[in-house]
């Protein structure tokens, strides 16, 4: 057996938790420290961190660099903000240590898109220091375009992709309820998602890196969002919607070439969303359509895909990748 892969896990919100807990769970891979800024956990061991019953001898650093120089450890994984700016000094610190980054960020999964140079320097400093970083999970990095992608295999022509996922956001953590406006009023909602601040990041992501990975040059690439208004009282375990207010969003990706729309991504994260599903609709030759009934969840399935996702990165050349890049995902056993 070979050695096991040793991660420090960079960011314990939900996600990171969650994500550390299946590391210990996978017998080639060893927890060997932990990074967050929050005061109330800075300083106590991951275990009680965790929630279990036992120490694991990891304390919980706030000062990542000091961490970096003085852990043995192989890899990085990191899982704080959806924003590729926000997070991208804290990867440069990551890879300038010399360790393989897997990242959740949501704008991480194709960088080149809305931050080519930004991307450039980082696959360069990648390879100077010969380890690999991506950015993965559930939507992006999975649902709405590697699984769209790896099914266009078996087609001998494609012209066009359509993607829609629709999640019923009623017992998901507080923080995706948030993100998504529940709870507002419509006025709050368009304010706020003028400014960005309501909305699922990373969905033009998906569908830049699908016409990449097809080769296809897009003239246009658009994007809209809306509000879900409840018709009904909804109340969740952290809101109260009323009748007129907002259950969630409504996001639409569309990629236009030659005047023909050939991607379209249809996003739905709302309160009560009916037939929750992940549906990926493919016009080619022959036809494809796939339909996952209840569709992915992502609180289990983003943890799922950083740390499958590792066991790809270790045996790759070194750089920046994407998910089209790496070798075929599969879980780690």
């Amino acid at each position: 057996m070979s050695e096991p892969i040793r991660i420090i896990q960079y960011g314990l919100g939900a996600i990171g938790r969650a994500t550390a807990q299946l590391a210990l769970t996978k017998p080639n891979m060893q927890l060997v420290g932990a990074v967050d800024l929050d005061p109330k956990i800075v300083g106590r061991d991951l275990g009680e961190v965790l929630g279990l019953d036992k120490k694991l001898g990891v304390i919980v650093s706030d000062k990542p660099t000091v961490l970096f120089g003085q852990t043995q450890a192989d890899a990085v994984v990191h899982c704080t903000s959806s924003g590729f700016l926000d997070v991208y000094e804290q990867i440069l610190e990551i890879i300038r240590a010399g360790f393989h980054c897997v990242t959740s960020c949501e704008e991480a999964m194709f960088p080149w898109y809305r931050y080519p140079k930004l991307a450039a320097k980082l696959d360069d400093l990648c390879i100077t220091k010969e380890v690999v970083m991506v950015g993965t999970g559930v939507n992006p990095g999975f649902v709405m375009d590697t699984l769209a992608l790896v099914l266009t295999a078996a087609c001998q022509r494609v012209q066009t992709i359509r993607v829609a996922r629709v999640v019923d956001v009623a017992t998901r953590r507080e923080a995706l309820q948030r993100k998504v406006g529940v709870g507002l009023t419509r006025d709050e909602f368009q304010k706020l998602a003028q400014d960005k601040k309501i909305r699922h990041v990373g969905l033009t992501e998906s569908l830049a890196f699908l016409a990449d990975a097809l080769g296809w040059t897009l003239d246009d690439i658009s994007e809209e969002i809306e509000p879900v208004i409840a018709d009904k009282p909804i109340k969740t375990k952290f809101f109260s919607v009323k009748p007129g207010d907002v259950a969630g969003v409504h996001q639409f990706a569309r990629g236009v070439s030659g005047g023909k729309e050939r991607l379209q991504l249809d996003l739905q994260m709302a309160v009560g969303a009916p037939n929750p599903r992940d549906e990926i609709d493919i016009a080619g030759e022959p036809p494809l359509k796939l339909v996952l009934q209840g569709g992915v969840a992502g609180d289990v399935a983003t943890p799922a895909l950083l740390i499958n996702t590792l066991a790809r990165v270790v045996e790759a050349r070194p750089g920046l990748h994407t998910m089209r890049t790496l070798g075929l995902p599969r879980i780690v056993s």
